[in-house]
């Protein structure tokens, strides 16, 4: 592994190699986030990434991390009798977040590299997890469906959001998870989604 100098297109606290610029993650391994390889991603890394991240930039009343926002989902999804597999990928759809973060939505917009980047890491993410595929038009409903829960119980000040779904009756009071329960929590769900499917081939 080459280490650039700075001035050789690196900059400070930017790592770069000949394979491009790296990051490190907790749990001391590295990752390139211009070159993700599927035998450098690691569930675990993946749990802890998300339980630590707040979601809204930490603008909400209440912040709430991006590993209990992916369970919310899962929930959901599970309470609409989906099977499985399709909740697995519902759990992992912002896992590439662990490795390039959670851009607000009128940034992301704004930056098509940014979607091929996130794109690129959750394929291998995908190979990695062996993830199954499901389409993006149901991954977004639970997507929008968990952030106008979000909004209701973790948002309350905030202004009115286009095109916020309604929120089903069913969905209770949302509660705020700690770090350490969220990823926990994340971690659990996985294995035990993992081993559904597992079940049924």
């Amino acid at each position: 592994m080459t280490i650039l100098k700075e001035g050789d297109g690196a900059m400070a606290g930017v790592p770069v190699t000949d394979r491009g610029v790296w990051m490190q993650v907790g749990a001391g391994r590295i990752f390139y986030p211009f070159d993700p390889r599927p035998e450098e991603v690691h569930i675990d890394d993946i749990g802890t990434g998300l339980s630590r991240i707040i979601r809204y930039n930490g603008h909400s009343d209440t912040w709430v991390t991006v590993a209990q926002h992916s369970v919310q989902c899962e929930y959901m999804a599970r309470k609409d009798g989906l099977s499985v597999s399709d909740r697995l990928a519902i759990l992992m759809h912002d896992a590439a977040e662990a490795y390039i973060g959670d851009m607000i939505r009128p940034l992301k917009c704004m930056f098509p590299e940014f979607k091929r980047v996130e794109a690129k890491v959750y394929a291998a993410i995908e190979e990695a997890l062996s993830l199954p595929y499901l389409d993006e038009s149901t991954i977004k409903y639970y997507d929008n469906l968990a952030w106008a829960w979000e909004k209701r119980d973790f948002f309350p000040s905030s202004r009115e959001w286009p095109y916020t779904p309604d929120i089903p009756d069913h969905l209770h009071t949302m509660v705020q998870w700690s770090h350490a329960h969220s990823r926990n929590v994340f971690m659990a769900t996985f294995w035990h989604l993992v081993c559904a499917v597992e079940q049924e081939k």
